[in-house]
C-alpha cells in the first residue's frame, strides 16, 4: 500500500459525492472500481447518489471519461470538486446505514441552521450521530447533511436522547 502522507496536498485522496444518471449506481461503480479507494451509496434513500473516496487525479478521470453518466458535486458557480469532510461522511454513512423506514431525503438548500442547535444523539439506534433537530410533522427528528450534496432525516428521535453540542467555531 502507498504512503499518502508523502503525496502533494492535491493528490491526497479523499470523499467526493456524484450524483449518477438513470440511476446506474451499479454499473458506475463496475466501472470505475480501479480508480477509488472506498464508495457508498446510500441505497433507498438516494438511489442516485454515490460517495467515492479517490485522489483528485482519479476523480478528474471519472469526470471525463463518464461525463454523461454522472456529475461530479461542484462548490457553487466552479469546476471545482467539493470535499467532504471525513467526519461528515462518517455520519452520514452511519445514519443512512440504519434501516430507519421513516427516514426521508430533506432538500439540502432549505436547510437554514442557528448557531448552537447542533447535537448528539446519546441512546437508541442512532446513538453518536451528530446533525440538527429539525421538527418534520410535528415530530423532533435529527436531520444529517452533506452541504450542498443531501440531507437525510430520521425517524422521531425523544428529547431525552439529544445532547446540545458546543459549536465548532
Amino acid at each position: 500500500m502507498q504512503n499518502d502522507s508523502k503525496k502533494p496536498e492535491n493528490e491526497t485522496p479523499g470523499w467526493y459525492a456524484l450524483k449518477v444518471f438513470y440511476n446506474r449506481t451499479e454499473a458506475v461503480l463496475d466501472e470505475i472500481r480501479n480508480l477509488v479507494r472506498d464508495c457508498y451509496v446510500p441505497g433507498r434513500i438516494v438511489a442516485s447518489l454515490m460517495f467515492v473516496f479517490t485522489t483528485p487525479s482519479d476523480l478528474e478521470l471519472i469526470r471525463r471519461d463518464r461525463y454523461e453518466r454522472l456529475k461530479v458535486y461542484t462548490h457553487p458557480g466552479t469546476r471545482e470538486a467539493c470535499r467532504i469532510p471525513e467526519k461528515e461522511m462518517e455520519i452520514f454513512r452511519f445514519v443512512t446505514g440504519i434501516d430507519d423506514k421513516k427516514m426521508t431525503l430533506v432538500d439540502p438548500d432549505a436547510l437554514h441552521f442557528k448557531k448552537g442547535e447542533k447535537v448528539r444523539v446519546t441512546d437508541g439506534i442512532f446513538k453518536g450521530a451528530e446533525g440538527y433537530v429539525m421538527r418534520i410533522k410535528g415530530n423532533k427528528r435529527l436531520v444529517v447533511s452533506i452541504q450542498g450534496v443531501a440531507a437525510v432525516a430520521t425517524s422521531y428521535i425523544p428529547s431525552a436522547y439529544l445532547e446540545k453540542m458546543e459549536n465548532d467555531s
